[in-house]
Order: C-alpha cells, then sequence, then structure tokens
C-alpha cells in the first residue's frame, strides 16, 4: 500500500476498465476520486471508455456519480438505481452511454461471488420482470441492447426456472474508510453504513486488479483494533486522503459527522411528524403489521411516512425496521439521506442485507409505485421516458411476505394505467410466490386477487365511485366497502398495540 494523491491514483485507472464503486446516496462515496475522473477527463481524455458498475444509487442530484456522466469517460454503466441523478438519468436516455440495469441486491452478492471465483449468482429474483433476458435483459438503452453482453440468463434447476446473473472481472475497485493506518488497513467506524467495500477490494484483488481507498483520516499504526478493521491492508494498493473532508467524505448528504447515525438510542423521545398526506398513507400502512415482524422500507413515501407513524403510535420496539442499505433499528432518514436512521441498533454489510432479504427473511416491505397497471403489475424504473432504475426494489418485492405499495394519487401523473412502461414488479410472479400484495393510497386501499386487482377500503366521507373514477380499467369492490380508520387523517394519532404474530406467517415464503 502507498498514499497517493487524487491524480496519481486516477492515473493508476487504466482506458475501458471495469470500474467498481461503492456507496449508498452519498453515504460511502468516495467523492474525492469521482471528481479527480471527472477533472482528468476534461483535462486529458483520460481514463475513457470506462465499464462502471455500482450497486445501489450514488449521488445527491448534484455530485456523486453525476461526476460520470460525461461522454466517452463511460462506456458502459451497470446499475441499479438513477433516481437521484438527473444527469446521468439524462444521459443514459440519450444513449450517451449503455445503461444495464439490475437488481441491487444481486450486484451486491455478485461482488462476493467474483471474488471467489464463483460463475455467478444463482436466484430466483428477477423473473417476470424486465431483467428477465426473454423480457429486456436489464438492458435499459438502445445502444445496451446493441453492444452490451448479456448479464443474466435463464438456467432450469430440478425443473425449476432461476435467474443466473454472470460474474465478471473487476479492474479496479474504488471504496472509502473513515481511517487509515499506515499499512493500509481500513476502519469504517464512523461510516453510517458498511456497504460493500470488502467485497468490492476482494473482487479486484482477485480479478488482478487495484484496490483504491479513500481516507477521511490516516492514523497511526495500531490505532484501529483488529475487529475494527473493515478492509485489511493486504488488499489495499492506494490510499487517497480526501483534501476537503468536509466536502468530500461527508458522512451524510446532510451531516458531515453526527454520532446519532452510528450510536444506539439514550431515550430520548424524537420530534414528531407532522401531519401530511403522506404521513396518513404511512399510517395506514403499518396497520397492516404484527408484532415482532421484520420490516423493510423503500425510498420516497414509505421512507418518509413508515418510520415517523411507528413512533408516533410508539410502535417502534414492536417490530424490526430495516433498510436495504444494512441497517437495522431507528427512526430513518427521507429523501436523499435515504439509507440511515438516527439510533440504529445494528449496521451490517449490504450483501448480507440482501442474503436476509432474498432467502425469505422479510415479513413486510413497504415500498413506492410510479405507475400500476390491470394486472396489479408495478412500475417504478422508468416513469415519463425517464430511466431511474429499480434499486433493490425487485429483490425486495419478490422475496417478502407482504408488500405493501404506498403512493399518492394525486399529482400530474397519472398512476393507474392500463399497461405499464416497465415491469419492475410482477404480479404474476407474486402469485406464484404466494405473496400478499397491497396498494395503500390517501383516498383507498386496493389489494391484488386473483384476478386483478379489487378494492377492499376508501378513505371517510368518498363513496366508491369516487375513487374507481381515477381508474382507467374495471375494478371488483368488496362491498359492502369497509372505510379507512378515521383518526389516520388526524393531526395526531393515540398509540394502539399491533396483533400478535399468527404462526401461518411463518416460513410462507420458504423453499420457493
Amino acid at each position: 500500500m502507498r498514499i497517493a494523491s487524487v491524480q496519481e491514483a486516477v492515473a493508476r485507472i487504466p482506458d475501458g476498465a471495469t470500474v467498481a464503486v461503492d456507496g449508498f446516496t452519498l453515504m460511502g462515496v468516495a467523492e474525492a476520486i469521482y471528481e479527480g475522473i471527472e477533472n482528468t477527463f476534461r483535462e486529458t481524455g483520460h481514463p475513457r471508455d470506462l465499464v462502471i458498475v455500482h450497486a445501489a444509487g450514488q449521488s445527491n442530484r448534484k455530485i456523486g456519480f453525476e461526476h460520470f456522466a460525461v461522454e466517452g469517460l463511460a462506456k458502459r454503466i451497470v446499475g441499479s438505481h438513477w433516481g437521484l441523478m438527473p444527469r446521468m438519468s439524462a444521459f443514459l436516455g440519450e444513449g450517451l452511454a449503455e445503461a444495464v440495469c439490475l437488481p441491487q441486491g444481486q450486484l451486491a452478492t455478485l461482488y462476493r461471488a467474483i471474488a471467489a471465483g464463483r460463475p455467478g449468482n444463482l436466484t430466483r429474483i428477477g423473473l417476470g420482470t424486465f431483467v428477465d433476458p426473454r423480457i429486456e435483459g436489464g438492458k435499459v438503452n438502445q445502444p445496451a441492447r446493441d453492444h452490451a453482453p448479456d448479464y443474466v440468463a435463464i438456467q432450469i434447476v430440478d425443473g425449476k426456472e432461476f435467474m443466473f446473473y454472470r460474474s465478471f472481472k473487476i479492474d479496479v475497485g474504488i471504496f472509502r474508510a473513515s481511517e487509515v493506518d499506515p499499512d493500509g488497513n481500513c476502519s469504517m467506524d464512523e461510516e453510517a453504513v458498511m456497504l460493500d467495500g470488502l467485497a468490492i477490494a476482494e473482487a479486484a484483488h482477485n480479478s488482478d486488479g487495484i484496490v483504491i481507498c479513500q481516507a477521511k483520516k490516516l492514523v497511526a499504526r495500531g490505532a484501529i483494533a483488529p475487529r475494527h478493521v473493515a478492509v485489511p491492508a493486504a488488499l489495499v494498493d492506494l490510499v487517497v486522503k480526501a483534501p476537503d473532508p468536509e466536502r468530500q467524505h461527508r458522512q451524510t448528504d446532510g451531516t458531515f459527522f453526527d454520532e446519532i447515525y452510528i450510536s444506539p438510542s439514550t431515550g430520548a423521545e424524537l420530534p414528531r411528524a407532522e401531519f401530511s398526506t403522506r404521513l396518513a398513507i404511512g399510517r395506514r400502512a403499518i396497520r397492516y403489521l404484527h408484532q415482532g415482524d421484520i420490516v423493510n422500507i423503500g425510498t420516497g413515501i414509505p421512507g418518509d411516512s413508515v418510520g415517523p407513524a411507528l413512533a408516533e403510535a410508539r410502535l417502534s420496539d414492536k417490530i424490526t425496521l430495516t433498510v436495504e442499505s444494512g441497517v437495522y433499528g431507528g427512526v430513518p432518514a427521507g429523501r436523499v439521506d435515504f439509507g440511515i436512521t438516527a439510533h440504529p441498533t445494528a449496521i451490517i454489510p449490504h450483501a448480507s442485507q440482501f442474503d436476509f432479504y432474498n432467502g425469505g427473511g422479510l415479513d413486510a416491505t413497504f415500498m413506492g409505485a410510479g405507475q400500476v397497471d390491470r394486472e396489479g403489475n408495478v412500475n417504478v424504473s422508468r416513469l415519463g421516458g425517464r430511466i431511474i432504475g429499480a434499486g433493490g426494489f425487485i429483490d425486495i418485492t419478490q422475496s417478502a411476505r407482504l408488500v405493501c405499495f404506498c403512493f399518492t394519487l394525486e399529482g400530474s401523473h397519472e398512476k393507474f394505467v392500463n399497461r405499464v412502461d416497465q415491469l419492475t414488479f410482477s404480479a404474476e410472479q407474486a402469485r406464484k410466490n404466494n405473496q400478499e400484495v397491497l396498494y395503500v393510497t390517501e383516498r383507498a386501499v386496493f389489494r391484488l386477487e386473483s384476478d386483478g386487482l379489487a378494492l377492499i377500503e376508501i378513505a371517510p366521507g368518498l363513496e366508491i365511485k369516487d375513487v374507481l373514477g381515477q381508474v382507467p380499467f374495471p375494478v371488483k369492490a368488496h362491498e359492502p366497502i369497509a372505510q379507512m380508520p378515521e383518526d389516520i387523517f388526524r393531526p395526531t394519532v393515540a398509540p394502539f398495540d399491533l396483533p400478535p404474530r399468527p404462526a401461518a406467517k411463518i416460513g410462507v415464503l420458504k423453499g420457493r
């Protein structure tokens, strides 16, 4: 290992290299190195034609992965989500680089397969969605369809269909650490999430590539206890100290460093959320939970409302709340700081979280929805022609026992459509998986049944025609129609208890 400047590290990245980078929103992002890659390319034309791989979205709409949206710098982007990247999303939409979208959890776990020399991942995640090679194969723009290799295939094992995600060589791995000692041992003690640093370093090292770590601080030999070494020195080739940590190595977009995101609760009560339509949706959604449930929340309305709704009802300790970044417990942050929680109870590696999710460990997930069609399919990955990507949506919605889509019918875009623009959630696959699927809005609740959507609840003061008039296809209604709880629309709600966990819930998805 040696200490290098940003420019020296970037000079080690060859043209045409496959580069794996770590991060989640702006957490874990090696901003100094990303910035250096863009600046060096603009000045010299190198490194160019890179294949850049990222498991999670990495931006705050301004920096991070947005540095790579420069024509000629990237030949291909292989990632999961570009929702917080307006320049990159437009860049891929205009066909200025090949765009391959794969599920976040499959990319995170694929790093470990590459490190271990395995040919890839075999899983049922992705079947029936746009990632399925019989539909789009994850190739989401024309250059990818014309030139990108096939990253996925269908394989039959014991008479059952599986998705096979192929391994590939990683020439350069880039991650960041809070502290690095003179030997190159890396600690992530001040990072809000652990993510994929170790897996990326192992994968690049075992691909005969180079590993670059951005350091927030350089510390003395022995300052990092062995159990706190997240990536050992033997895997690290270059260490770059961030020249401006306040700007280039922030714990989150919103803060340089705050103990609240890495420390357990002190028992202090967190501020209550202000009432909004979004909060009303979260309040309704959480009442489908049971005591002891292990729950995931997605970005958007779920990320902004489910945690606060649980906190105000004094239910945070009755369920286990998780985020796919690897965080357990606490009250989730929303918007561009999605992925962390205030006062978490545990922070584990990104891929380990998805192992648990993909294996059926989740009792429930709360996700947003961009479009819902007559079959109950959902699109969140291509909206208004914009390439957004799926993030961890496919992994999570294909493995949770209860899938609860939370979205508002307000807004300029129609949520119910005859046919979704892209198949991110397959209703047919959900039925095969025996999953319970709900669609919760501020006006009504729908359920996925064997023959499509059914209206099961409406808001107080509304009639069935008031709701179905906003749906451009026939939907059956269970009459007499139930009413959504009145108190979810009030400024505050009283604490309440969740029902006990029924034995029938246990193991619904096991053995798929």
